[in-house]
């Protein structure tokens, strides 16, 4: 799946190139040397892992984003389902995390 890296914030594609039709092109130098703090950087969710799973930046989107997790990621997900039988968390995106993960 294709993210965008954007201002310390990942994004879904929709989101991501929301962002990048609201911006000025970028200018060279910045197409040179990418930097995601000036403009979204486009990437594969199959890079990198993380300790968590990530959702798009934008809150009023949201969207699971399926990236790789590293063993602590696993175990995070894992407690996060233990979790639900005390209440705590939101069962819809533990679910979510679940059916990739687990």
């Amino acid at each position: 799946m294709k993210i965008y890296m954007f201002q310390a914030d990942l994004y879904c594609k929709p989101c991501g190139e929301s962002i990048t039709a609201t911006l000025p092109e970028p200018t060279e130098f910045e197409r040179e040397y990418p930097d995601s703090e000036s403009h979204p950087i486009a990437v594969d969710s199959s890079e990198g892992a993380s300790d968590s799973p990530d959702h798009c930046g934008n809150h009023e989107c949201e969207l699971f984003l399926e990236r790789n997790l590293t063993e602590d990621g696993i175990e995070y997900v894992k407690e996060a389902v233990e979790e639900l039988k005390f209440g705590h968390g939101r069962s819809d995106i533990v679910q979510q995390w679940s059916e990739f993960y687990i």
